[in-house]
């Protein structure tokens, strides 16, 4: 199991909840390990995935899946065990003499329970009844919930207290157990790799989105997924990489990447010149280092986000660059690229009966953060600065050995 159970209990008892029920894939994958392929292809044909947490240990955990991903539920890294379908009874075809893997023995078992109900709104309500939960305080991750479907729940669940929760959701991944920082570091290293191989295809002559496409190859030989490529020759601003800009010598280039592998995120930047960096690139990128570990001198258990952000800012312009601004020094990462409590930066107050009161919120032991620093001016071009680390009892650790540094290109 991933989740932080010790957590997930101890905030239930905190809000008074007598179950939660997970929507999103973020929330239904951190529960019970699943990941649904027909709840991204049929998004606007009503096609729902629930996992439901009763607080009452005597009532097991359920996740709730439409037929057509009995095959995925079946797989063995799936390790919520009390699974229901809905919709119509799936009946599968059995080969004579068929010798059946582990994998389709499940599927022969789940498919043969009845569907909990017709509509994914009927089939979580009957459960939710079927566990005693009818009369019951209930949060609920309504941002996977279409507002139709939630209308629909609360209407048939009249006598409970539905309670908007995805917040909630958030409020306990912030703290990441043993095994998700694991797989952050592996999906770190990938990231990492894949941007290894990025820069050593930046030369001159060579297009960005051909430069781009190393990255994207090595992303997707690791079985990860892309969610965002920021590549820019020259170009000062968060662009995609733009198939007839080429490279020449003496661009200075930003590359920012974000990938999930096996169901968690890693996020990293790179800044180099194609050929010698000059004296500009060299003082802008030297200050943004500076004020970037500066914060990460400071990172460790009781520290607040803003005290990150000024460490941030003053070091960036004690470094060179004294007029510098930015909104933020970095955000957390886990499962999203960006989690409670999001952005590192000043102050703000927050408005959800699940999250503090503002976003000083303190470092804990567990939590995982990018600490970054970036330079735009159109024009001229972009530099960047980011680390990954995770809070320990004492301070931090990077997540993966720090590999920073102004490039010259192509890498050899």
């Amino acid at each position: 199991m991933l989740f932080n159970k010790n957590r997930l209990i101890t905030l239930m008892d905190q809000f008074e909840l007598d179950a939660v029920v997970a929507s999103t894939a973020e929330n239904i994958f951190y529960l019970s390990g699943f990941s649904s392929w027909s709840q991204h292809a049929y998004h606007y044909e009503n096609v729902q995935v629930y996992v439901v947490f009763p607080r009452d240990e005597s009532q097991q955990p359920t996740l709730l899946i439409p037929g057509g991903d009995l095959g995925y539920a079946a797989l063995k890294e799936v390790w919520i065990q009390q699974i229901h379908n809905y919709g119509r009874k799936r009946t599968p075809k059995i080969s004579e003499n068929a010798d059946l893997s582990p994998e389709e023995e499940r599927i022969l078992f789940l498919a043969d329970q009845a569907p909990k109900g017709g509509t994914p709104e009927e089939a979580l309500v009957f459960l939710l009844q079927e566990k005693g939960l009818q009369n019951s305080r209930i949060g609920v991750d309504q941002a996977g919930i279409p507002l139709p479907s939630m209308e629909k729940i609360r209407s048939l669940l009249s006598g409970s207290n539905i309670l908007l929760a995805s917040n909630f959701f958030r409020n306990v991944r912030m703290i990441k157990t043993g095994d998700e920082i694991e797989r952050l570091r592996q999906t770190a290293k990938l990231n990492e790799i894949a941007a290894t191989a990025m820069l050593k295809q930046a030369k001159p002559g060579v297009s960005e989105d051909e430069v781009a496409s190393a990255y994207r190859r090595e992303i997707a030989r690791a079985g990860g997924e892309i969610f965002w490529l920021h590549l820019t020759a020259s170009q000062g601003f968060n662009l995609p990489p733009i198939k007839d800009r080429i490279l020449q010598s003496g661009n200075i280039m930003r590359a920012d990447m974000g990938c999930s592998y096996q169901g968690y995120q890693a996020d990293t930047c790179r800044a180099g010149c194609v050929g010698t960096p000059g004296d500009k690139q060299r003082r802008i990128y030297e200050a943004l280092q500076k004020g970037v570990l500066k914060s990460v001198e400071l990172l460790k258990p009781g520290v607040f986000p803003s005290e990150l952000y000024e460490a941030m800012i003053q070091g960036v312009r004690s470094g060179g660059i004294p007029d510098y601004s930015n909104f933020f020094a970095g955000h957390t990462i886990g499962l999203e690229a960006r989690e409670f409590p999001f952005l590192i930066g000043p102050e703000k107050a927050l408005d959800d009966p699940f999250l503090p009161k503002t976003s000083e919120v303190p470092m804990e032991p567990g939590m995982v953060v990018n600490i970054e620093a970036s330079n735009h001016e159109l024009g001229w071009g972009s530099v960047a600065v980011e680390y990954t680390l995770v809070v320990t009892d004492n301070g931090n650790e990077h997540i993966i050995p720090p590999q920073q540094r102004l490039y010259s290109l192509p890498l050899e």
